[in-house]
């Protein structure tokens, strides 16, 4: 499978303290997506720097509750 597509799901796996990794959350468990994220996990909590919206990343401007991530993925590596 390629790299891009291995999604982990939270309840299977966190990543390692303090690593950066691309987010998936659920609305509120409404099955709508919010945008993919840019997080660090800090063990207890996620700390978010960005998001993917409309074709760009932009800095936060919502909140994202830590139960609403469902997925979390590394980074793909450097051609």
């Amino acid at each position: 499978m390629h790299p891009l597509n291995e999604w982990i799901k939270c309840c299977d796996r966190l990543p390692e303290l303090f690593d950066f990794v691309l987010v998936f959350a659920d609305n509120k468990g409404t099955g709508e997506p919010k945008p993919i994220s840019i997080a660090r996990w800090e063990g207890d909590k996620w700390i978010f720097l960005g998001t993917l919206e409309e074709g760009a990343w932009m800095d936060i401007e919502y909140s994202m509750e830590t139960e609403d991530i469902t997925h979390w993925m590394k980074f793909p590596s450097l051609p």
